[in-house]
């Protein structure tokens, strides 16, 4: 999953870096691909770092399951502050405002799928907790993508 996710992370890097490339003059495209650099690398660091023991929790440890995301959440949450603080909807290209627009669906959907780990049953865990894992993903690439348009 890791190296599934690693290479999904891979190809959406690329594929940004090759549109913004065709849009851009050669000063802003040399600035977007070290930014697209920097926002890979953070997010290949968080897939590498995050999924190890999550996958493994069992119904039994769901609480601790949620624990560990909110506190993950945390310090994602202050990066996503600067983001949005840096924004400016008014000087924004259309791929940017599309990125952060993507950027708060999936948000969105994170939260509403960390919330129903809380109701999931014993037969409902293993979906319930590989949705969230699959939607923290999303989140985050959503992120690297709206991170790399400033």
């Amino acid at each position: 999953m890791k190296n599934k996710a690693i290479h999904s992370s891979v190809i959406l890097a690329s594929g940004l870096t090759l549109l913004a490339f065709a849009a851009c003059s050669k000063e802003k495209r040399d600035d977007l691909a070290d930014k697209t650099k920097d926002a890979y690398q953070d997010t290949k660091a968080a897939v590498v770092d995050n999924w190890g023991d999550l996958k493994s929790y069992t119904f039994e440890k769901r609480g601790d399951f949620s624990a560990k995301f909110k506190a993950r959440q945390v310090g994602f949450d202050a990066d996503v502050s600067k983001m949005r603080a840096d924004y400016s909807e008014d000087k924004a290209s259309a791929s940017r405002k599309a990125a952060m627009a993507e950027f708060k669906d999936s948000e969105s959907d994170y939260k509403d799928k960390l919330a129903a780990v809380g109701t999931a049953t014993a037969d409902t865990w293993g979906s319930a907790r590989d949705n969230v894992i699959a939607s923290w993903d999303r989140m985050h690439a959503s992120y690297a993508k709206a991170r790399a348009g400033e």
